[in-house]
């Protein structure tokens, strides 16, 4: 049952397992996106193309370990440049271009599958680009949170994949299923208040009232978070969600490593 959008039960992590393998695999993701916003897939890469996902992530980062990251702007945010810092470790950013298609080759097929165009249009609409921008994340210097609960400033349908076998203790991706569409109306209005990237406060429980969240949410805060999934897989499994779904990254605990490999879809044509 829907209340307010947001469904009234707790969503059992069962309910968003999906088997690339179905026949009946294209109709229940895009379902489950539509319903809760997300889907994932555990061990989805077998291991021969995991571990060349891994040796091309390790090589991108050593050229450029060298080299002065970027920092995080005023606002506390991750920068949009190639390489640059975030709260834990460090990203490299590419577009999806026949430079990303020659360095790191064994990614660019991973992030071109035909299903994944298909399901980004059935999704999204037409027109729309396929992982315009494909994002390598090493999560290694420790932390309460990697990341709080959030919207992405604009918004995609994403692909995600942990390099790294996730448990609690590693900054598992966490989301609050059934959460997309009052996220949506959260991020135009604030678009409608700013038009700095920068300015939109997409950190959802830190920035916004309580008032704010019931009238959209129709549950205050502890309750709405009440209802979070936390992903505890396997390496090489893929995450599936539109990023205005409520989501974040938990904690990343000393000694501990979180590499993950994602790519972002886009309404429209992106140059």
């Amino acid at each position: 049952m829907l209340i307010g959008g947001l469904h009234s039960g707790r969503i059992p992590l069962s309910d968003l397992r999906l088997d690339l393998t179905s026949d009946n695999f294209a109709a229940d993701a895009l379902g489950r996106l539509r319903e809760y916003g997300m889907f994932y897939c555990r061990g989805w890469l077998e291991e021969p193309v995991l571990e060349s996902v891994r040796q091309e992530f390790e090589l991108a980062f050593s050229e450029v370990r060298e080299k002065d990251p970027a920092g995080l702007t005023d606002e506390g945010k991750v920068p949009v440049s190639r390489y640059g810092k975030t709260r834990t470790g460090a990203q490299l950013r590419f577009g999806n271009d026949a430079e990303f298609a020659n360095r790191l080759p064994a990614s660019h097929e991973v992030f071109g599958q035909d299903w994944m165009a298909d399901l980004a249009g059935s999704y999204l609409g037409i027109p729309c680009t396929l992982n315009r921008h494909i994002v390598l994340t090493d999560d290694f210097d420790p932390d309460q949170e990697i990341i709080s609960h959030h919207f992405d400033e604009m918004n995609a349908l994403k692909f995600y994949v942990p390099l790294d076998d996730i448990d609690r203790e590693n900054g598992p991706f966490q989301a609050i299923p059934g959460t997309t569409e009052p996220t949506s109306r959260l991020r135009v209005a604030e678009w409608l208040r700013h038009e700095k990237f920068d300015d939109v406060r997409q950190r959802v429980f830190e920035q916004h009232s309580e008032e704010v969240i019931h009238a959209l949410y129709g549950q205050f805060k502890a309750t709405l978070r009440s209802r979070e999934l936390t992903f505890q897989v396997p390496a090489g499994s893929l995450l599936v969600f539109d990023t205005d779904t409520i989501h974040r990254a938990g904690l990343l605990s000393p000694g501990r490593r979180r590499r993950i490999i994602r790519a972002s879809s886009y309404r429209g044509i992106w140059p």
